[in-house]
Order: structure tokens, then sequence, then C-alpha cells
């Protein structure tokens, strides 16, 4: 997210400022004497490639960077996301009726269940497994544009899968698998045809067997913003158990 990248652009300037501080008087001489071999004695090509080397060279102290600021600079990410986070209104009333929502902290699977005339119905995303985000060219920021996510749809020992996308306005089936519960035995068994290449009818007809069981362009909206809400409040514990690592605190 935005909010990683203005993190590590703050980490890198730390980084920066902390080699910068570290650079004496001695290497300033050795670039100056440098650039005075370049001027008068450029007819020595070896030694005109080892001058050149050592302008191209940082030069840092042999001792360890201080990395005190960090602590300091994770607590201040950590505040700004906290002071700026608002939980989306398309999550805050819960998922639509009947799913009920299943997640944990520190866990990036989320689900949704429900029962439809004795199947088991199961909606599982990952928040590390979603398509690329859109940017917003004005500002950098994310856009919320489209989310992954698996159905599964159980019923006595088999179970049919669907590996689907929405972006809020349509539920796109991108693949189609009737497997045993337990999973496929083996990855040669056969996994069903390339969606696409169906007959449009048929395409048509899994898109309402997956409507009638609640799996509308509603309920995608709703994935969309729950994932990146997700994202938003585990990157919050991240910073905030990072810090009390790096800051030494029990």
């Amino acid at each position: 997210m935005a909010a990683r990248q203005r993190l590590a652009r703050g980490i890198c300037r730390l980084l920066q400022q902390q080699q910068q501080s570290v650079l004496g008087a001695s290497s300033q001489q050795l670039a100056a004497a440098a650039v005075s071999t370049l001027t008068h004695q450029t007819h020595q090509p070896a030694l005109l490639l080892r001058t050149a080397a050592l302008l191209s060279t940082r030069f840092i102290s042999t001792s360890a960077p201080r990395l005190s600021d960090l602590p300091s600079l994770l607590k201040e990410e950590l505040e700004y996301e906290r002071k700026n986070y608002a939980r989306p209104e398309q999550v805050a009333g819960g998922p639509p009726a009947p799913f009920k929502l299943t997640e944990a902290p520190g866990d990036t699977l989320v689900t949704l269940t429900r029962t439809y005339k004795g199947e088991e119905i199961n909606v599982d995303l990952q928040v590390n497994n979603q398509p690329s985000p859109a940017y917003d060219d004005a500002d950098g920021e994310e856009n919320v544009s489209t989310v992954a996510f698996n159905v599964s749809v159980a019923k006595d020992d088999k179970v049919l899968l669907f590996e689907c996308e929405s972006d809020g306005n349509s539920v796109n089936i991108n693949h189609v698998s009737l497997e045993p519960k337990e999973g496929l035995g083996s990855e040669s068994m056969y996994s069903g045809p390339v969606f696409d290449e169906l007959d449009d009818n048929l395409q048509r007809q899994f898109g309402a067997y997956l409507e009638e069981r609640g799996i509308s362009a509603d309920l995608g909206e709703y994935l969309r913003f729950l994932i990146y809400d997700k994202e938003q409040r585990e990157y919050q514990s991240w910073l905030a158990q990072v810090e009390v690592f790096v800051g030494g605190k029990q």
C-alpha cells in the first residue's frame, strides 16, 4: 500500500543520512587527489581505471551504522496510520446476509460461510494473493480495484470449486473444477476445462448458479473493501510489533 511506500522512503532517507554523516575529510581528500590524477595523467589507462573506480566508491565508515531512529520512524508511521484509519462503510455493517465472516489477527486468510439447500458454501480470499492494485495518477494512492477469491460449493463427498474475480460491478469466473472434498489426489488429475473456451450460454449458467448462492456483485463490492481493510489492520499490527522488536522493549 501507499503507507508501506512512505515508510520505505523514510527508512531509505534515514540510511542515506547516516551514510553521509560518516563521510570524513579523508574521503574528500582522496576524491580531490583522484581528480588531479585524471587531469594530469590521463595517458596512463590502468591508473585512469583505478582512479575512476575510487571516484565511484562510496566511502562508508567501518563502524556499524546507527539505527537508533528506526523505532521512532516506525512509531511515527504507526501513529499516522492509526490517526488516518477509518473502517470503510462498505464493510462496517458486515457481509451480505446470510454470510458469516471468519478471520483471525495475523492470518491473511479471510473466509465467508453459509449454507444453501444442504450445501456448504465457503468464500475464501487471501490478503497476500491479490491482483496488483491500480494507482491514482493524481496523488499516487492505490485504488481498490479487483479482488480475487475462491468459492467452494460442497455436497456429499464432492466440491465444486470456482476461481473468481470481482470489480464490484460483476463477478467473473476464471476456472471451475470438481474435486473430492479432500482435494485432488495428484497434480495430474483433470481439473476442468479452460473456462473462457466454454459455450457462452454455459458460462452464463455457471454465473447464475453462483448468483443463486449469493455470489453477486454486491458481495464482490464487499470483498474488495474487506481485503483492503484487512490489509490496513494487519499493517498497523506489523508496525507495532516491529517497533517493539527493534526498540528492545519487553
